[in-house]
């Protein structure tokens, strides 16, 4: 889109680098944060300027800290005036019980699928134009209770609450959205993602380009707000993995 910016938090890498790709194919100038993964940020920076003309930026920020998190949104807002578009993507996935956990984990997890996606919203729609839009990538799981990523899931359960009241505190000017990813990518082995395929309703595994294309539905359909998109093949309905 033409006169458009985006900032993808957690862009370099996996999802976030295929939704990067897809909004400068459609002509979004971008800015991708990063944290560590800096030689692969500017890998990406520089094929999407060469082969979509673009604008494209990269900004270093811990979004575990409040001022990081709040440089990277002045940062962008500077470079493209016209940022009408927020996807908060970054993530960490670690395992975690409630009682053994160190208090880093616990709130490692809450600054970066929470509080770091609240503040960057809440920057955003400061100056955000109309018809801006806020997209969370949240987790497939967030309908469980029971899980070994306890610290991990209670903050992505979070982000899908706040996805739904920003929804309603930021219309008619901003719609939010978030997409529930399933089984995209493959963390565990060959042997144990067969079992787990089988347990899902559809049967197979997702791919990214499914994420993409439910990006682009959001984008293009104005009458979408406060929504969960589940991508994962029915496996939130009876709790596959």
């Amino acid at each position: 889109m033409k006169n458009s910016a985006a900032l993808v938090t957690g862009g370099p890498k996996r999802i976030g680098r295929e939704i990067s790709i897809f909004l400068a194919s459609q002509g979004y100038d971008l800015v991708i944060s990063y944290n560590k993964s800096k030689s692969e940020a500017e890998k990406l920076s520089k094929e999407i300027v060469k082969k979509f003309k673009v604008k494209c930026e990269i900004f270093q920020a811990d979004l575990r800290d409040e001022k990081q998190t709040k440089k990277l949104a002045e940062f962008v807002r500077k470079k493209f005036p016209n940022w009408n578009l927020l996807i908060n993507n970054a993530s960490i996935f670690q395992k975690s019980k409630f009682l053994t956990a160190p208090e880093s984990e616990i709130f490692d997890n809450f600054n970066i699928h929470f509080f770091s996606p609240l503040i960057l919203s809440k920057e955003f729609a400061k100056s955000a134009p109309k018809n801006g839009q806020i997209i969370n990538l949240t987790d497939k799981n967030i309908t469980r209770y029971e899980t070994n990523y306890f610290h991990y899931l209670l903050s992505k359960k979070s982000l899908a609450e706040l996805t739904k009241m920003l929804s309603v505190e930021l219309a008619p000017k901003i719609r939010v959205n978030a997409v529930a990813p399933g089984f995209i990518l493959n963390p565990i082995d060959d042997s144990s993602a067969e079992n787990f395929v089988k347990k899902i309703p559809l049967q197979t595994k997702g791919e990214v380009e499914n994420i993409v294309q439910t990006i682009e539905f959001l984008l293009k359909n104005k009458f979408v707000t406060g929504q969960i998109l589940f991508i994962d093949g029915g496996a939130s309905l009876n709790h596959a993995g």
